[in-house]
């Protein structure tokens, strides 16, 4: 839990915007999304998932000196724990059942996706979404704006967890909850009628506009708390989006858009089907819910209860599931593309696929209904058991990371005479180095001219092209033009003599001052790091 994660990429970027978030909120919330990579780029935050939601929650403990990786792995594996909790209660509620719950708890926290998605921990924070609908059945038990402002705290929640899933949880949110809203709306206004007080109202198309008022408060109420929570995130994503743009088309189509056959694709570590299914799936396409869901799910769907309500649960739902399905299929299928013509935000979405996790919570609920079907509890816990089984995944990849900073950053911060920040491109830059350099910048909080992201922007794109001929005037030109004071070498990850060539070309450089040398934060061919300061006033 203290310093080990899947790789050091994904990972690390998490970990650094936990960090970010809960330094810059006491310090200069105004400027929370101006983070400080990509420097001097501003929204950097909002280029990748900014994590608000949990990053707020664990805040206290990065305040209080727990490590960053630590805070990671708590906010990771509280993705797998609070959904199936979460997912256990919404249903127990809907059916009833307490083991029927542990059961569906069981298929939404350890659905094969998340495995696959081991490294993308802002995929696994589907804490707030059971908690979602839990919620607006209370609303349509109720009707009480209480409620209300609960299925909107929990909706917003899950949009602040992972914007990608908000997104996402648009659609589905609109089928399912508009399904079960309007039969509602209907049952009462039938029962109305039928109880004879058709007399207090002008007409039947008076009760409908009444009923439909009084129920449209709790919602309107959640709303509003939606639009105000998410509105400033919104806006700084829309902003990003004019500096990187969207995703192009045929990238989202090729690699993004489901197969039906990627619904039986499973990771490599499934310890059932890891060999048996790896012929299907690519990717981050890798859908299989599981066989025994499925199966229970089907069950669920197809069986016959007295209870109108549970009929109508499992019809609101079974549409649920084809909606967030079609969505997942991209440009295979027919929503995503209307979707992608025609609402903006979505034309960021770079894997449509990523919906596999909402069908699943689908398949989860409607497996619920299967398993209280069944009653026995002694098959329920067999059947639970098998689960278990069938998700079992063995041998997932891990790294240790270095839980301080080294020496360099510190004689970066003694040569700049201990003033509050400066800037540092730190070299090579790559996809494989960014995020370490991030990490580490959660030690020091300098700005970063280095980055690693959802999107890049252009600016930072010319850069690292520059960068690759480094130390020639166009790349130091390039390096120079976003304000950099401190130039770091990293010789653990430069291989032959790189390392020892550029460094003595550096030295030469009348615009560089050496600074230091000291130990690296890994052990390489070079395991250490040169620091350099660079002056402006030799290019005037």
């Amino acid at each position: 839990m203290r310093d080990t994660v899947h790789d050091d990429g994904d990972p690390l970027l998490n970990a650094w915007a936990l960090s970010w978030v809960a330094h810059q909120l006491p310090r200069a919330p105004a400027h929370l999304f101006d983070a400080n990579i990509f420097y001097p780029e501003r929204r950097t935050l909002a280029y990748s998932e900014t994590l608000l939601a949990p990053s707020v929650v664990v805040a206290p403990l990065l305040w209080l000196g727990v490590g960053p990786i630590f805070v990671y792995n708590l906010v990771f594996f509280s993705g797998f724990a609070i959904s199936g909790v979460g997912m256990a209660l919404l249903v127990r509620s809907l059916t009833g059942n307490g083991v029927a719950g542990i059961v569906s708890g069981i298929i939404f926290a350890f659905l094969p996706y998340r495995i696959d998605h081991y490294p993308h921990m802002q995929l696994q924070q589907t804490q707030c979404l059971p908690f979602a609908m839990w919620a607006f059945h209370r609303v349509l038990q109720s009707g009480r704006v209480r409620d209300g402002l609960l299925f909107g705290a929990f909706v917003a929640g899950q949009i602040l967890s992972c914007m990608y899933y908000g997104l996402l949880l648009i659609p589905y949110l609109a089928v399912v909850c508009g399904t079960m809203w309007i039969a509602e709306l209907q049952k009462r206004r039938i029962a109305e009628l039928q109880q004879g007080r058709r007399a207090e109202l002008n007409s039947s198309i008076n009760s409908a506009i009444l009923q439909f008022c009084r129920s449209a408060m709790p919602l309107l109420a959640a709303a509003v708390v939606i639009v105000a929570v998410t509105a400033p995130v919104g806006k700084a994503y829309l902003g990003a989006h004019r500096v990187v743009g969207e995703r192009p088309r045929d990238e989202v189509e090729q690699n993004g858009s489901a197969r039906l056959t990627d619904y039986l694709g499973v990771p490599e570590e499934n310890i059932v089907y890891g060999s048996l299914l790896k012929p299907f799936g690519r990717g981050e396409r890798r859908l299989f819910p599981g066989f025994v869901a499925i199966v229970l799910g089907l069950i669920g769907l197809s069986s016959i209860t007295k209870s109108p309500n549970h009929q109508i649960t499992k019809f609101a739902y079974g549409l649920g599931l084809l909606i967030a399905f079609d969505i997942s299929l991209g440009f295979n299928g027919v929503t995503f593309r209307l979707l992608y013509e025609y609402v903006l935000p979505f034309r960021g979405l770079r894997i449509p696929a990523r919906n596999g996790i909402i069908v699943g919570f689908s398949l989860a609920v409607l497996a619920g209904f299967g398993a209280a079907r069944i009653r026995r509890t002694p098959l329920l816990v067999a059947i639970a058991a098998l689960l278990l089984v069938e998700y079992a995944s063995w041998h997932i990849p891990m790294v240790t990371i270095p839980t301080s900073m080294p020496q360099a950053y510190a004689d970066v911060l003694r040569d700049n005479d201990d003033n509050p920040t400066t800037t540092m491109f730190e070299y090579p830059v790559s996809a494989q180095d960014d995020p370490t350099y991030m990490y580490f910048s959660t030690f020091h909080w300098q700005h970063l001219v280095n980055g690693y992201s959802g999107f890049f922007p252009p600016s930072y794109i010319f850069l690292v092209n520059a960068a690759q001929n480094l130390p020639d005037d166009l790349s130091l030109h390039a390096i120079k033009s976003h304000g950099t004071r401190y130039l770091l070498i990293h010789g653990e990850r430069l291989l032959g003599s790189r390392y020892d060539e550029l460094t003595a070309e550096l030295r030469r450089r009348p615009e560089l001052t050496f600074v230091a040398k000291s130990p690296a934060e890994r052990e390489g061919q070079h395991g250490e790091i040169s620091v350099f300061r660079i002056s402006y006033q030799e290019s005037r």
